[in-house]
């Protein structure tokens, strides 16, 4: 018996669906990086620690790399529009809970629940926008996905900069209150979905292991450098409780009957490889932002707010080239497409390790844009091409799996180029401090003025021998970064393009 051919929303409808998924995932994607910006502002009004405040972070992300997994299942089992709107439900309350916390603790549990509620809605929107579209509209829909997952995190520090200083840290928060009302009603009312026929029993053993591994991980990647890595017993305990609960979870997968995240899965050459590049183009989306945003403020001298509207030409570059790719994946191989992106990556990374303390904030400006250019021709088509051989079947569980990758590997970028750029800043200054002598001729005709019986001169040089350190060791992570992208470009010509002939046509989704 032939199945009768996918009927899809109207547009009008459609398009308010659209409006309502992208809402949320602005709002998910934008709470994770508007924090940061606001910290030492939280830490001076809450009277916390520079180590207590941290959790404030740490309890987000945690949260989420908990909460991720289970999203595919709990779609499944109650349907996307259910677990959508609860999601959305719960993340604006607990965010409204987080403007008018009274206390760390408060602030901290709040942010828990947060990541939790929104860990769900980024990769079950992106299923939402493939599933009420048609084949030949599904390029546009995740451009307009690309557009909201991208965006957030980068107008973030901009955002949370301007709120800070002109209205006050609470307001961060507070300004999820409207634009989740009107997710949750978007949602509520447009959506239609129905849960799946053939759902199987949740496997609490496995989500426990998974569970355990992904929390005592991003513990120690969030918690590392702060510790001083393994010779803290702390992060000893948590590496050694994650390598043990990943070793449970593998196990289990490879022996249960029904186990938590399916390994057919990753059957799937486009899904796997795609999942791979993912965990590295994680790092370089998302890593790279907060050490360049550090280097503005802290080592170029930039204020809040120019920092954050030197930020701001990375969100234009996301919106025009997501929007460009979103009409080109239909007439393009994906795998050029995405290395067209890779390839503005690496321009970008190339400026950024050849700079110096005298770059421009034009170059800056340029550097942030031509990366918002080169995340927008990744994201598009490595979405595709990485679900574009995945059966139905496995939407909602892939989705979710696709999205924690990438957000670990954030997660693991993010602390690695932290803890390689401040060891490498002190093997620098040693090594710069062994010529600062008064017999060096080099430093006499350099600072003519430098009295080494003079303590003002001494720091003086000492702190500028400090800034050309902390340069030299930016500089360097960059330059790995850029050898990092190099080495990973093959793995997308190992792809299958969705879009090319021998691939076949389009996977044809079905709206429910």
């Amino acid at each position: 018996m032939t199945p009768p051919p996918p009927t899809y929303p109207d547009p009008t409808r459609r398009a308010l669906i659209t409006i309502s998924v992208l809402l949320a995932v602005m709002m998910t994607t934008l709470d994770g990086t508007i924090a940061v910006i606001a910290l030492p502002r939280i830490q001076s009004s809450l009277i916390a620690s520079q180590e207590q405040i941290t959790w404030v972070l740490t309890s987000y992300l945690i949260g989420s790399a908990i909460a991720t997994p289970v999203s595919g299942w709990l779609a499944d089992k109650y349907g996307r529009r259910k677990v959508m709107a609860a999601s959305v439900a719960i993340f604006t309350l607990s965010s409204i809970g987080c403007g008018m916390s009274a206390n760390l603790v408060m602030l901290v549990l709040f942010r828990a629940l947060q990541g939790a509620a929104g860990a769900s809605l980024v990769p079950l929107s992106q299923v939402v926008l493939l599933n009420i579209n048609p084949p030949e509209r599904q390029g546009p829909a995740i451009a307009l996905f690309g557009v909201g997952t991208l965006v957030g995190p980068a107008i973030g520090p901009t955002l949370g900069g301007w709120l800070t200083d002109f209205v006050s840290w609470r307001a961060i928060f507070l300004i999820n209150a409207p634009i989740g009302l009107a997710a949750f009603l978007g949602l509520v009312f447009f959506l239609q979905d129905k849960p799946s026929p053939n759902v199987r029993n949740f496997d609490i053993k496995g989500f426990i292991a998974v569970s355990m591994a992904l929390a005592s991980f991003q513990l120690m990647l969030d918690r590392g450098q702060l510790r001083d890595w393994f010779s803290s017993p702390e992060i000893c305990i948590e590496a050694a409780i994650a390598a043990m609960f990943f070793y449970i979870s593998v196990v289990h997968m490879l022996t249960a009957r029904e186990p938590f995240i399916k390994l057919a899965i990753f059957r799937d050459r486009n899904f796997l490889l795609g999942s791979m590049v993912g965990v590295v183009i994680g790092v370089f989306l998302v890593g790279v932002v907060p050490i360049m945003t550090t280097m503005m403020q802290q080592l170029l001298g930039y204020p809040v707010m120019l920092t954050g509207i030197l930020s701001a030409p990375r969100a234009l570059g996301n919106i025009i080239c997501v929007l460009i790719v979103g009409r080109m994946v239909s007439r393009v191989d994906t795998r050029i497409v995405l290395l067209m992106g890779l390839a503005l990556l690496l321009a970008s990374l190339w400026i950024l390790a050849t700079m110096s303390l005298d770059t421009s904030q034009g170059t800056m400006a340029f550097v942030n844009f031509l990366q918002g250019c080169g995340s927008g021709f990744v994201f598009l088509p490595l979405t595709l091409v990485a679900f574009s051989t995945l059966p139905m079947a496995y939407r909602n569980e892939a989705s979710a799996l696709f999205s924690l990758t990438r957000n670990l590997g954030a997660a693991a970028g993010i602390s690695a180029i932290q803890t390689i750029t401040i060891r490498d800043t002190a093997s620098v200054q040693s090594r710069l401090v062994e010529h600062v002598r008064p017999d060096n001729p080099l430093l006499s005709w350099r600072m003519p003025g430098f009295d080494p019986n003079l303590t003002s001169s001494i720091t003086s040089t000492l702190g500028e021998v400090t800034r050309q350190a902390t340069m030299v060791a930016y500089v360097d992570s960059y330059r790995m970064l850029l050898a990092l992208a190099v080495v990973m470009a093959p793995l997308c010509l190992m792809m299958r393009s969705s879009g090319s002939k021998s691939s076949g046509p389009p996977p044809v989704v079905h709206a429910e």
